[in-house]
C-alpha cells in the first residue's frame, strides 16, 4: 500500500499547485490592463491548467479517493 501513497501525494501536490496557478491567472484576467496578445496567452494557459486539473481530479477519484 505504501507504493500507492507516493503517487497520490505527488498528484495532490501537483493539483494544489495547478489550483494556485489558475487562481492567479483568473485574478490577472479579471484585472485586465494588458494587450490582447497577453490576454489570449493567459486564457490559453488557463484552459491548459483547467484540463490538467480535471485529469488529476478524475485520476484521484478513480483511485478510490471519495
Amino acid at each position: 500500500m505504501t507504493t500507492s501513497a507516493a503517487p497520490l501525494l505527488f498528484e495532490t501536490e501537483t493539483l494544489n499547485a495547478i489550483k494556485r496557478r489558475r487562481e492567479d491567472l483568473l485574478k490577472r484576467l479579471k484585472r485586465g490592463g494588458v494587450d490582447a496578445h497577453t490576454r489570449v496567452k493567459r486564457e490559453e494557459r488557463l484552459k491548459q491548467l483547467t484540463a490538467q486539473q480535471m485529469e488529476i481530479e478524475t485520476a484521484l477519484h478513480m483511485g478510490g479517493r471519495h
